[in-house]
């Protein structure tokens, strides 16, 4: 048996304490073992003394690789564990920070077993009760509803419906939105998500020149506060977008700071480079990128969000651009949020693999494009079939620690993708089998508006377009899926159920199980009848 065929990953991912249990995962080539057990101690200091022993149970397989897992009792924060591996050939190899091994000291233990030995709350991954059953909902506020407000609508370039252009302003608004709550009742939504609301030129508002005033086009302060009220009443957590990586040029401290140069108190807050330019988002010139190292710009902007919290009841924070944005800033900003708000949570804009900042101490989780793009690939590319498909999905579940897949924010779409019904060339049973497969799956589902009804769009600004409140334009057998899809996800199955997915002959099964229930959705990956399922159909079956 080679190391090559073993995988743990201590401390950040394959071992974690939560409510008082002990979670701990091994990946090992397939078809190797016969079985594995943890071999630990609650307390590392006695190892020398006794070990307890806890076999581990075989939860997911993918062509390559089984993953074990287990969960014990914690009696002490201070845990010590290697590996024993009961192998098909009869022989028995321990797995310790030395790898494997087929004799193991536990006299000389304390050089080489693997450990979790500070388990501080603080430096924890932590799931806050409402998560497990939170549905999202994203809203480009622009477009989504115009509020009966009487407000000056001369800024507005387009009559309601019509397709957008990169500059187009349609009159959407925090009053619309607010009026239009009950929707998002009835469609079981418990979570929104609304993209930025701040001052700025511009109609998705990301580039701001004030942080600390909702733009008057979109009703201003009060409009905030009297949405954030009505959604309480409901149920329904607002998130709000953090857009602390850059701003736009107009903004007064860039202007300050590009004005009067290093005289200025704001051009530490700023990025230059020799010749006197600055760095930027993406290509962007009028948004000029912040110095998230500052320790000035960190307390702004922690500042900010605790603000928006405690004075108008924003309940958690979605980080745009977070990957370029330093650790540091990350690490204060949390503290501010969660001292202010301890069930609140950070989701960041990483469209990447983010393991290095979910260890408790940065984001809660990410925007999970990866599981956007294993189901684009499935049912729109068509570039893998069903048992890549759950190949993807295995790999990713076990990319990020239980905790944090338990809030990934699981999407199909967004401001920033073509619709999903529209890379799938309009077909309504690829879409709605997406769909299933993102409630299903772990995490946070988060639709974005109009997806319920059908809605189409290509990239930007096509996928922006204006929500369209004809009902006689509507899918309704969709919108009626996700509403079943948003019940089902506060049952126990789908809210706190363990996972697994298998597949065979073509059908992808998903399986939450919950001591007392047990949810399955079945899907036809292919583009043919199989088991029993028409092309790209899917079931859900409770037991």
């Amino acid at each position: 048996m080679l190391n090559l065929s073993v995988c743990h990953i201590p401390g950040t991912v394959d071992i974690y304490p939560l409510d008082g249990m002990m979670h701990v995962r091994l990946r090992v080539q397939r078809g190797l073992l016969k079985g594995a057990s943890l071999i630990y101690n609650c307390n590392k200091n006695l190892w020398h003394e006794f070990r307890d022993e806890a076999p581990m149970k075989l939860t997911h397989t993918d062509s390559e690789l089984e993953y074990y897992s287990v969960s014990v009792p914690l009696t002490d924060t201070r845990f010590a564990y290697i590996f024993a591996l009961s192998c098909k050939d009869g022989t028995v190899w321990y797995f310790s920070e030395e790898g494997l091994s087929r004799q193991y000291d536990h006299d000389l233990g304390y050089f080489s077993f693997f450990q979790y030995a500070s388990q501080f709350p603080c430096d924890m991954m932590r799931v806050p009760k409402w998560v497990d059953t939170a549905v999202c909902y994203q809203i480009f506020p622009e477009r989504f509803a115009m509020g009966r407000t009487g407000k000056d609508t001369g800024y507005l370039t387009g009559k309601w419906g019509d397709l957008p252009t990169p500059k187009s302003f349609f009159g959407g608004d925090l009053v619309g939105i607010r009026e239009k709550l009950s929707y998002l009742s009835d469609l079981g939504i418990t979570m929104l998500y609304m993209n930025p609301v701040f001052c700025s030129p511009s109609n998705h508002k990301y580039d701001l020149i004030d942080y600390e005033t909702v733009d008057p086009e979109f009703g201003g302060n009060e409009a905030l506060k009297a949405l954030i009220e009505e959604a309480h009443r409901r149920g329904i957590r607002v998130m709000l977008d953090g857009v602390f990586n850059h701003c736009s040029w107009e903004h007064p401290f860039f202007k300050d700071a590009q004005a009067n140069g290093q005289r200025s108190p704001y051009y530490n807050w700023f990025l230059w480079n020799e010749d006197g330019t600055y760095l930027t988002f993406g290509s962007s010139p009028n948004m000029p990128k912040l110095n998230t190292e500052n320790p000035e710009v960190i307390r702004y902007f922690s500042n900010v969000a605790v603000k928006w919290m405690r004075d108008y009841g924003v309940d958690d924070w979605r980080l745009d651009v977070s990957d370029e944005i330093s650790h540091r800033f990350l690490r204060a900003f949390r503290e501010a949020v969660l001292a202010q708000s301890p069930d609140a949570v950070i989701i960041g804009e990483d469209w990447h693999r983010a393991v290095r900042y979910l260890n408790g101490d940065e984001y809660d989780s990410i925007m999970n494009y990866s599981v956007t793009k294993a189901c684009l690939d499935l049912l729109a590319f068509r570039t893998i079939g069903p048992a890549e498909f759950r190949d993807r999905l295995v790999r990713l579940y076990h990319t990020y620690s239980v905790p944090a897949d338990r809030k990934m924010l699981n999407l199909l779409g967004s401001h920033d993708t073509d619709r999903f019904l529209t890379r799938v060339g309009g077909d309504p049973r690829r879409f709605r089998a997406a769909a299933a497969i993102q409630f299903f799956y772990p995490g946070i589902p988060c639709v974005y508006y109009g997806d319920e009804i059908g809605t189409e769009g290509g990239y930007d600004p096509g996928c922006r377009r204006c929500f369209d409140w004809d009902e006689t334009h509507w899918d309704k057998e969709t919108r009626t899926l996700i509403q079943t899809l948003a019940k089902l996800k506060k049952e126990p199955a789908l809210s706190v159920g363990d996972f697994a997915i298998e597949e065979s002959e073509g059908i992808i099964t998903l399986t939450r199980t919950a001591p007392e229930q047990t949810l399955r959705l079945r899907v036809n990956g292919t583009d043919h009848t199989a088991g029993g399922l028409p092309a790209y159909g899917f079931e859900l079956v409770k037991e």
